[in-house]
């Protein structure tokens, strides 16, 4: 029987702070509550070539990847550490001067049929700043939910990967619930995260 994928939960965030052909290194990732919806878009770049009075061959190339996600909340603690924003005194302030930091997002989604999931990491992204909405409570309390983009591409290290994917069910992939410790930008990444301990994230 096939599956569909559905739902989504446990977005993280973790802070890059090394891309080089040598090394890739992230900060411990974050658990950002609140997880609505995520859309990723890798926009492909086709170059045809002709011969024999047709299409001889198509070469297909990775252009931007464009992700879009909504988030019950950006709490201010992680926004300061995103943005680079400075704090005073209990205040936190934006300048024209703060540097946004690239970011790795990992979240999850559920198997249809089974207590099964799929689970992601994007591992480079630059994340625009969040526009907010507010707007005064009639009969009913209106949520401001906000939407936050990210320019995702590949990173420099290694094999210029993108993305990391698993999910339950794989002989391979054992122990789901490790898939959060750390980034998981190769293999091996995964293996020393499942033999850490952890807690129980579901």
């Amino acid at each position: 029987m096939g599956k569909t994928i559905h739902g989504l939960d446990m977005f993280h965030v973790a802070i890059l702070t090394e891309d080089t052909y040598e090394s890739l290194k992230y900060e411990k990732p974050e658990r950002l509550p609140g997880a609505v919806n995520v859309s990723i878009d890798p926009k492909s770049e086709s170059d045809s070539f002709y011969a024999d009075n047709g299409t001889y061959d198509v070469t297909n190339s990775l252009g931007d990847i464009d992700v879009e996600i909504e988030v019950a909340d950006l709490p201010l603690k992680l926004q300061e550490k995103i943005y680079n924003q400075k704090r005073e005194n209990g205040v936190q302030f934006s300048s024209k001067n703060d540097q946004t930091a690239y970011i790795a997002l990992g979240f999850r989604a559920k198997q249809s049929n089974s207590e099964n999931y799929r689970y992601t990491w994007l591992l480079k992204g630059l994340p625009s700043l969040v526009g907010s909405e507010h707007k005064t409570d009639e009969a009913s309390a209106e949520r401001s939910v906000p939407k936050i983009s990210i320019k995702f591409m590949p990173v420099d290290y290694g094999q210029n990967r993108w993305k990391a994917t698993a999910e339950d069910g794989d002989s391979e992939f054992t122990n789901g619930k490790n898939w959060f410790n750390d980034v998981v930008f190769e293999g091996s990444v995964f293996t020393q995260a499942s033999k850490k301990t952890t807690t129980d994230k579901s």
